[in-house]
C-alpha cells in the first residue's frame, strides 16, 4: 500500500484537546450564545424544521458538508444510523442497505434518490462526485407514499446549491495519497434582475489505492464533470433548470480470488477479513468508462394558497467495462459489459400552503426507462490482448412507472397533528434478448410459465397507504406512530424474472431538544414484515447470473441520535442503530445487514483573531459484522472500526485543510460471490474489497 507519514497532520488535529476540556468545565457559567443549527428540510415535500417531522431524519448542512468533507455517496452514508454502501466490481454496481433492505443488480435501489426534487432512474446514477450541495437528508423507513416504487426501505433528499443573487464563487486544488489530484470550483450570480445561475466544474485524476502482485493501479480514477442551474425567480412564477455532463474513466473489476481451486472445499472457512496478500492477480487491468448527461426543468406557480409545480427530467448513462474474467494472471477470459439506460420522467402536484391546520397535496408521476445490458465473453490469446467473443448475451428492457400521490396533514389540535399519505403505482417491465449486438436476431426465452416468448412482459402494482400521528409534549419535544407499507417492483435480469416485493411497516419515535437546544436527542423502534425480498447472486453457467425472492424476513430494530453542543465551540455527535434481520423459514440473518452501525463525532471550532479560524473534526464509525452470498452459503463478513480526521485553518477567503481517511487503513470487504466452474476454469471466491488510508490536502478559495 502507498503511504506516507502524517505526525505534523495529527499534532495539529489534537493540539486543542487540552483547551476543549477546559471550556466544558465552565460551560455551565457561561451565557448561552449558540446553539444547535435548526435545519429546514423538505423530506414531506414542504418546507419544514427537523426537529417537526414525524420521520427519522438525518440531515447534513452545508457546514456539516464542508467540515465532514462530503464529496460522494458513501461519505454522508458512513455518518448514517442503519445506511451502508457497499462497491462492487464497477462503480454502477453499487449498492445501499438501509434497515436491512438492500439493492440487487439491474433492480430499483431500495432508496430512493432525489436531486433538487427529481428522482434518480437507476443505482447506476447515483455514485458520482457531488459537487456543489446546500443540503443532504436521509428519510429512514418507507417513503413511498411520496417517492412513490423503490422507496421501501427510505429516501435521500439531496438539494445542490442554488445560484446567488451577488457574484460568487470556489476554487479548490487537492492532492492525496495514490497521487490523486483535484481540481473543482464554481462561479455564481445574477445576470438579470431576475435570473440567477451556478456552473460547477470539477477534474480529478488518481492512481488509485488498491495494487496487483505486480503493482499495476487497479482502482485508478479519471473524471471531467460540469454541472450548471439556472432559476428565474418571479412574483408568481418561478423556473429551475438544471444540466450537467460527467465522464468517468476508471478501475474496474478489482477484486481478488480466494479459496482456489482445491481449497473451494472449505470455502465456507474462508477468511473475508485477511488482507495480508499481495494483491488481486491480473493479466488484463479493468476498465470502466462511463458518461451521464442529465437534464431536469422545474416550473413553480405560486396561488394564494397553493402552488403548482410541473417537473420534467431525461437522464442518460453509457457504460462500458472490459475486465478480467479469470480473475488471475492466466490470459483465458475477458469480459465485456454494456449497461447503459436512458430515463424520462415527469411529474405535477398541487401543494397548499403551510399556514392552515389542514396542508394537503396532490400528483402524478410518469417515467420510461430504457435499458440495454450486454455481457459478450471474449478470448485474451496473449496478456492484455482482447480476442474474439465467444458467447453474447444481449438484453434490451423497458419499463414504465405510472403513479397518483396524496398527502394530507392536519393539526386536530394545537399539539397533535394526523398525517395521512397514499400512493398508487402501476409497473410494466419488458425485456428481449437477441443474439447479437447487432439486434437483429431474437433469442425466445421462456415466461413464468415455462412457454417461450419474443419479449417476456410483465405488471406490478401496488397501493402504499402511510398514516402517522404525532403528539407535541412541548415546545421542545414530540412523539409519533407511523403505519406503512413499502413496494419494489419486480425487473428481469438477464431474462430471469425476479418477484416485487413488499413490506409492512411499524414505528414509534420520538424527538427533543434540551439545554436551550444545545443538546438535541432522537430516537425511533422499527417492526418491518417483508415480503418477497429480492437477490442475485453469480452462477457458473449462462446466464451467469441468477434472481430469487426470499419468502418471508422479520427485521425488528431502533435507532439513537443525538448532537449536544458542549460549549459554543465543541460539537459532540453520537448516531447508534440496531437491525435484527432474520429470515423467517430458517432463522438465518438477512444479506448484506450489520447487526448494528455506531458512529461518534467531536467537532471544534475556534476564532483565532485577526481573521483566523481553526476547525478540526473526528469521525468515528463501527459496524457489526454480516453476511454476503445466498442464505443457503452465506459468506461471513467481520465487524469493523473506521476513523476519519480533518483539520482546517481558514483566513478571510482562503480555507486551508489536511485530512485523513481511514486513518487505521482498515479494510473490509463489500461484495463476495461463489464460482463453481465458472466457463469450466473458474473455482473460489470473488472479493470486492474497501481501499486503505488515504491523507491528503487542499487550498480552497472563495469570494
Amino acid at each position: 500500500m502507498k503511504t506516507i507519514y502524517y505526525p505534523l497532520f495529527l499534532s495539529m488535529s489534537i493540539m486543542p484537546v487540552g483547551v476543549l476540556w477546559a471550556d466544558v468545565e465552565d460551560a455551565d457559567n457561561q451565557i448561552e450564545t449558540q446553539g444547535i443549527e435548526v435545519i429546514q428540510v423538505t423530506a414531506r415535500k414542504r418546507t419544514e424544521s427537523l426537529q417537526e417531522i414525524p420521520d427519522a431524519v438525518t440531515a447534513f448542512s452545508e457546514s456539516d458538508i464542508e467540515s465532514a468533507r462530503i464529496e460522494q455517496v458513501n461519505d454522508f452514508i458512513n455518518l448514517t444510523p442503519n445506511v451502508i454502501f457497499r462497491k462492487t466490481f464497477r462503480a454502477g454496481a453499487s449498492f445501499i442497505t438501509m434497515r436491512g433492505i438492500t439493492g440487487t443488480q439491474q433492480g430499483l435501489p431500495p432508496v430512493t434518490y432525489v436531486v433538487d426534487g427529481v428522482q434518480v432512474g437507476s443505482a447506476d446514477f447515483i455514485n458520482q462526485d457531488m459537487g456543489e450541495i446546500e443540503r443532504i437528508e436521509v428519510l429512514r423507513g418507507p417513503q413511498g407514499a411520496l417517492y412513490g416504487a423503490g422507496a421501501m426501505a427510505g429516501a435521500i433528499n439531496v438539494i445542490t446549491k442554488a445560484p446567488t443573487e451577488e457574484l460568487s464563487g470556489k476554487i479548490k486544488v487537492q492532492y492525496a495519497e495514490g497521487n490523486d489530484k483535484t481540481v473543482s470550483g464554481y462561479i455564481s450570480g445574477g445576470v438579470s434582475e431576475n435570473i440567477f445561475g451556478l456552473v460547477s466544474v470539477g477534474a480529478r485524476k488518481s492512481d488509485g489505492l488498491i495494487d496487483s502482485s505486480n503493482g499495476d493501479d487497479l482502482d485508478f480514477n479519471d473524471t471531467k464533470r460540469i454541472k450548471t442551474r439556472w432559476q428565474y425567480l418571479g412574483d408568481e412564477f418561478s423556473t429551475d433548470l438544471r444540466l450537467g455532463y460527467a465522464k468517468y474513466e476508471q478501475g474496474a473489476v478489482m477484486q481478488d480470488l480466494l479459496a482456489k481451486g482445491e481449497e473451494f472445499a472449505t470455502a465456507q472457512h474462508a477468511d473475508l477479513d485477511d488482507f495480508s496478500g499481495s494483491g488481486p492477480e491480473r493479466s488484463f487491468i479493468g476498465n470502466e468508462n462511463q458518461t451521464f448527461k442529465d437534464a431536469s426543468l422545474k416550473l413553480d406557480y405560486d396561488f394564494d394558497d397553493m402552488t403548482l409545480t410541473w417537473i420534467s427530467s431525461y437522464q442518460d448513462a453509457e457504460q462500458d467495462l472490459l475486465g478480467d474474467l479469470d480473475w488471475s494472471a492466466a490470459n483465458i477470459f475477458l469480459q465485456d459489459l454494456v449497461d447503459n439506460f436512458d430515463v424520462t420522467s415527469h411529474e405535477v402536484k398541487l401543494t397548499s400552503s403551510n399556514d392552515s391546520d389542514l396542508r394537503w397535496l396532490a400528483g402524478a408521476y410518469y417515467q420510461k426507462r430504457n435499458g440495454l445490458n450486454q455481457l459478450r465473453i471474449r478470448l485474451e490469446p496473449t496478456v492484455g490482448v482482447v480476442g474474439d467473443s465467444i458467447f453474447d448475451q444481449i438484453d434490451v428492457k423497458e419499463d414504465t412507472i405510472k403513479a397518483v400521490f396524496a398527502q394530507v396533514n392536519y393539526d386536530i389540535t394545537d399539539k397533535l397533528e394526523l398525517t395521512l399519505a397514499a400512493r398508487y403505482d402501476q409497473v410494466d417491465y419488458q425485456s428481449t434478448r437477441f443474439k447479437t449486438p447487432k439486434q437483429q436476431e431474437v433469442v425466445p426465452l421462456p415466461n413464468s410459465n415455462g412457454q417461450l416468448q419474443n419479449t417476456l412482459t410483465q405488471s406490478d402494482n401496488s397501493f402504499q397507504p402511510k398514516v402517522s400521528l404525532s403528539y407535541d409534549i412541548n415546545n421542545d419535544s414530540m412523539i409519533y406512530a407511523t403505519y406503512a407499507n413499502g413496494f419494489r417492483p419486480g425487473f428481469y435480469n438477464s431474462g430471469n424474472l425476479t418477484k416485487a416485493e413488499t413490506t409492512q411497516n411499524f414505528e414509534i419515535g420520538g424527538k427533543s431538544t434540551w439545554w436551550n437546544n444545545r443538546i438535541q436527542l432522537n430516537g425511533a423502534l422499527f417492526y418491518i414484515d417483508y415480503s418477497e425480498q429480492q437477490l442475485s447472486f453469480i452462477i457458473a453457467t449462462a446466464p451467469f447470473r441468477q434472481t430469487s425472492n426470499i419468502d418471508q424476513t422479520e427485521i425488528r430494530g431502533l435507532e439513537l441520535e443525538t448532537i449536544v453542543m458542549l460549549t459554543d465551540d465543541l460539537r459532540f455527535n453520537a448516531a447508534w442503530g440496531y437491525t435484527d434481520s432474520k429470515v423467517k423459514d430458517t432463522g438465518q440473518r438477512a444479506p448484506a445487514t450489520p447487526k448494528y452501525t455506531l458512529n461518534l463525532g467531536l467537532n471544534y471550532e475556534k476564532e483565532l483573531g485577526r481573521d483566523w479560524l481553526f476547525n478540526t473534526r473526528l469521525d468515528y464509525r463501527a459496524q457489526g459484522n454480516f453476511f454476503l452470498g445466498s442464505t443457503q452459503e452465506p459468506l461471513e463478513v467481520g465487524a469493523k472500526q473506521f476513523v476519519n480526521l480533518t483539520a482546517a485553518l481558514e483566513w478571510q477567503d482562503w480555507r486551508f485543510t489536511v485530512y485523513g481517511e481511514n486513518i487505521t487503513d482498515e479494510y473490509t470487504t463489500t461484495n463476495a460471490s461463489y464460482v463453481n466452474g465458472l466457463l469450466g476454469t473458474v473455482t473460489g471466491i470473488i472479493r470486492a474489497y474497501t481501499p486503505g488510508r488515504q491523507i491528503g490536502a487542499s487550498v480552497e478559495y472563495k469570494f
